[in-house]
């Protein structure tokens, strides 16, 4: 007897379609899908099949075609990364170009041009994050504020044991979500949510690899440290780029250079990093009498607006969430 192969996240069937227009649809509201185009020929081949998990933060998707397509995204607003089951490919993310098959897929984060070119026996599972839950983890792990924003690289030669690694824990989620004789309990379906979270962050390049894989920042000018420690005693009074370049005894040219350098940022986003890490330090041990403008305010953050905003980039929630959580915490107790 036959044994009906069941493909991933069969439980979660999204589109079967043979219809290529309604299988854009779909996918465009997933991943920013532009445009699906069958290979000339391979029209009456199509057979588009889209299973999809959405999680709180991340979407776990498989696809195949059943034809040669080629699938353009454009300015996607969430971070990317496809693990190709069977089949093979071409990719182009911003103009760099590559080969797809098992082990070698694409990654991408917001605001990327990606083009894919799929043979027809194609599959491949799709792990899909909001951009405010890599900032939220990054931020805990990094245990500072994540600006500038997180940028992914286009790895188009990622490490193999990385990929591998990243693929088994993928594989195992998924093998949990088809599970039909015992659901997982929500907490745990929660952890392993985060742990592809992690999984991502560690196993692709960013602009804070090097900062995740423990490799030190570099040794800092005299002049350099020297601010740090002003802007560390003085975080609460007001700071200009004029005041932090006499403290350091060098021109505002020469202070910005050695900052970009030694630091990756600019003497002035410094600042604005150790005035947030106090403002979230305030807000999650907040009593019930504290709000969010006081903090804003206390931390030298004259715009609400702003302040709210620059809080959202750098830790992935709003102000008034931790603050929530904080008076609810302290009220459990």
């Amino acid at each position: 007897m036959d044994i009906v192969r069941k493909d991933p996240l069969s439980g979660f069937p999204g589109v079967r379609t043979q219809d290529v227009g309604e299988l854009r649809q779909r996918l465009s509201g997933l991943f920013s899908v532009r445009s699906i185009d069958v290979e000339r020929g391979a029209q009456r081949d199509f057979d588009g099949h889209l299973n999809h998990c959405e999680l709180p933060n991340v979407g776990l998707s498989y696809a195949r075609y059943g034809a040669a397509v080629t699938v353009s995204l454009a300015h996607t607003d969430v971070f990317l990364q496809g693990f190709p089951l069977r089949g093979g490919g071409s990719l182009i993310v911003d103009g760099s170009e590559a080969l797809i098959s098992r082990g070698h897929g694409a990654v991408g984060g917001p605001g990327a041009e990606v083009q894919l070119k799929y043979s027809p026996d194609f599959e491949n599972l799709i792990v899909r994050i909001k951009p405010q839950a890599l900032t939220r983890k990054l931020s805990a792990l990094l245990g500072r504020p994540v600006d500038p924003p997180l940028r992914i690289a286009t790895d188009l030669s990622p490490d193999p044991a990385a990929a591998a690694a990243q693929f088994r824990l993928l594989e195992f989620v998924v093998g949990e979500l088809d599970r039909n004789d015992a659901a997982l309990p929500p907490l745990v379906l929660a952890e392993l949510e985060q742990a592809l979270i992690v999984a991502f962050l560690c196993n692709n390049r960013h602009n804070y690899s090097h900062l995740l894989g423990g490799q030190p920042l570099p040794s800092a000018p005299r002049q350099v440290r020297r601010v740090e420690e002003y802007v560390e005693q003085n975080w609460d009074q007001p700071i200009t780029i004029e005041a932090l370049a006499l403290v350091a005894n060098t021109s505002v040219r020469s202070l910005f250079y050695s900052f970009k350098k030694s630091r990756g940022v600019s003497p002035m986003t410094f600042v604005k990093q150790v005035r947030m890490r106090h403002a979230r330090a305030m807000l999650a041990n907040a009593d019930p009498a504290t709000n969010v403008t006081s903090v804003a305010f206390a931390c030298g953050f004259s715009n609400l607006g702003h302040f709210a905003k620059y809080y959202y980039s750098t830790y992935g929630e709003r102000p008034s969430d931790t603050l929530r959580m904080a008076v609810r915490d302290a009220g459990s107790e």
